[in-house]
């Protein structure tokens, strides 16, 4: 995946709240709910912000020490994810 597109929340679709850093969001369209942990409320957050994909795996490798290749992984797992719940679009 490209990580260099931005995206953006869906907000015509969704609702969202956060509660002791965990990311609750409620799909309009569905009813379903969903709740990110808190790495994926901070991309979460990040995306909010218009972050590019490039700059939310930068704000990774600096907080957490890990392999940019499990990080980029990870984050591209979570954004396919999203995006297929239409909970953020590009």
């Amino acid at each position: 995946m490209n990580l260099s597109p931005r995206y953006k929340i869906n907000k015509d679709k969704i609702t969202y709240r956060i509660i002791d850093n965990e990311a609750v969001i409620l799909n309009l369209g569905n009813g379903y709910y969903y709740s990110l942990n808190e790495v994926g409320t901070e991309i979460w957050e990040a995306i909010n912000k218009q972050k590019s994909l490039d700059e939310v795996l930068s704000l990774l490798k600096e907080e957490y020490q890990l392999p940019e290749k499990q990080l980029r992984r990870d984050l591209t797992k979570l954004v396919k994810d999203l995006e297929k719940e239409e909970l953020i679009k590009e």
